[in-house]
């Protein structure tokens, strides 16, 4: 028995996988934007932050993230219900539609 034949290949369409890095991009720059504004001077001492700023930045980006699940929670409720049915392709792999 060979050691690939216990693990299956999943497609990704690169379409999706693009769609998905520029949202991801997208995310990291609005909280990369929000953070610098709130926590760095814009007139600089010193090259690298201090402890402050450091502190500062950490705790904006767990804020924002904890925001931004709590809004995709709420969305997720307020969506609503589908029953999902799965489709057969004609390339044999199954989606689900809603």
């Amino acid at each position: 028995m060979s050691w690939s034949s216990s693990f299956t290949q999943t497609y990704v369409d690169p379409q999706h996988l693009m769609e998905a890095e520029q949202q991801i991009d997208a995310f990291m720059g609005m909280i990369m934007a929000a953070c610098r504004e709130k926590c760095i001077p814009n007139n600089y001492h010193e090259p690298d932050l201090n402890k402050g700023e450091q502190k500062c930045i950490d705790r904006c980006v767990v804020k924002y993230r904890s925001i931004q699940s709590m809004i995709g929670e709420r969305m997720k409720d307020m969506a609503p219900t589908t029953t999902a049915t799965p489709a057969t392709q004609s390339d044999g792999f199954t989606t689900t539609t809603l």
